[in-house]
Formats: C-alpha cells, sequence, structure tokens
C-alpha cells in the first residue's frame, strides 16, 4: 500500500499540485471578508467547468445520455451554489465590477471535496481505465463532477445577481 501511495504521488503532474495549493489558498481566503471583482470570482467557476468538460471529453464516450445527466447534475448543483450564497451579505463597493462580500465557509471544504474526489477518479482512470468505463463508476463521475462545477457556477451566479441588484439600485 506504501508503493502503491509513493507511486501515485510520484505519478501525479505537477500542474495538480499546483492546482491543490491554490485552491486551498483560495479557499482559506474565502473564509474571510473580501473586496473581490467578478473577474476574480470567476476563476474557480471557471476551473472546475473547464476541468469537468476535459474530463468528459478525454474520458467518456459522450452520448445524448451521459451529456443529458451531466447537464441535469450542473443545474443541481447551481442551485445549491446559488443557494449558499447570502444576497444580504453582499454589497457592491465604488470599484468597477466590484462587490465586498462576509466570509465563505462553504468554499474550502467544497474545494478540498471536489478536488479529492476529482483526484481519485483520475488516479483509477490511470490505473484501472477498465474501471472507469464502467457506467455506474464513469457516471458516478459525471455526476460529482457536474454538481461541483455547478456548485461554483451557482455561487459566481449568485454573485452577478447581487452585484447587478445592487446597480439597479444605485441608478
Amino acid at each position: 500500500m506504501v508503493e502503491f501511495l509513493a507511486h501515485m504521488l510520484a505519478a501525479t503532474p505537477l500542474w495538480v499540485y499546483a492546482l491543490f495549493v491554490f485552491l486551498l489558498i483560495r479557499g482559506i481566503k474565502s473564509r474571510q471578508t473580501a473586496t473581490v471583482t467578478l473577474e476574480r470570482l470567476a476563476l474557480i467557476p471557471l476551473i472546475f467547468f473547464v476541468w469537468d468538460l476535459y474530463d468528459l471529453v478525454q474520458y467518456r464516450h459522450l452520448t445524448a445520455g451521459i451529456v443529458l445527466v451531466w447537464l441535469v447534475v450542473l443545474a443541481i448543483g447551481a442551485g445549491v451554489g446559488y443557494w449558499l450564497i447570502k444576497p444580504q451579505r453582499i454589497r457592491r463597493v465604488a470599484e468597477p465590477r466590484t462587490i465586498e462580500r462576509q466570509p465563505d465557509y462553504s468554499a474550502l471544504p467544497i474545494m478540498m471535496t471536489a478536488f479529492a474526489i476529482k483526484y481519485v477518479f483520475g488516479v483509477l482512470a490511470a490505473v484501472s481505465p477498465a474501471t472507469m468505463a464502467k457506467p455506474g463508476v464513469s457516471m458516478a463521475a459525471v455526476a460529482v463532477g457536474g454538481l461541483f462545477a455547478g456548485s461554483f457556477m451557482g455561487k459566481f451566479l449568485r454573485y452577478i445577481q447581487c452585484y447587478r441588484s445592487a446597480t439597479q439600485e444605485h441608478n
């Protein structure tokens, strides 16, 4: 088991470690009140969305059913993420496309859980492609990836909605 773990960690591409550190730092920072631009808030949803699209194209035989499941779970995740951000805790500030948001205690655990699950599925795809090709396992990877990507997209959509609502109130 120790040998397997050592080999797995040694075979992990450097970009995965860099992404882990980036997500960890962003997750820790999200636990503090911050003034942030919408562009900066878009980074995490973009990372998870692109990563999930890459996984879909690279590791799945795309069928209408798989795409439909992914889109449905993406929408469910977006609803959950949207719900997690409370609009009364967001305020628009003077800088363009910028808001002040209160601490987001859900970001770190969601990012680390999403990363860990995607990492495990990545390892599984590398060491046992036949297992990942099984319909149930493949569908689980599709659903989990869509759920997490959607949750970050939903949070971002809520931030945009709060910013636009505040903009309309100022006009």
